[in-house]
């Protein structure tokens, strides 16, 4: 009895951490309704879930702040980090301009 109880026990940790897995997948796909694309030397961001994207020096000084669904940023050659919420969360980039 002790041992079917031990394998029952396992089978629901491991379909349990099945179910974990999945959610954490679609979670990590849910960064990829935010499109980022560069149209000469602006960078486009895009997504029907976004509620403000912030535009960073990697020295971390805050260069722009937009709030929208589109935003765009006018870039010189460098590198940037890109922060957006989107469903509440937010999620990172970093934009390198050469």
């Amino acid at each position: 009895m002790k041992k079917m109880l031990n394998k029952v026990s396992l089978v629901l940790v491991l379909v349990c951490s099945l179910f974990a897995g999945v959610n954490m997948a679609d979670a990590a796909k849910n960064d990829d309704e935010l499109r980022v694309r560069f149209r000469e030397n602006t960078l486009v961001v895009t997504s029907t879930e976004m509620e403000e994207a912030r535009l960073y020096s990697m020295q971390g000084k805050l260069l722009q702040k937009e709030k929208g669904h589109f935003v765009e940023f006018e870039l010189d050659r460098g590198t940037y980090r890109l922060y957006a919420k989107v469903k509440g969360q937010t999620v990172s980039r970093k934009i390198e301009l050469r």
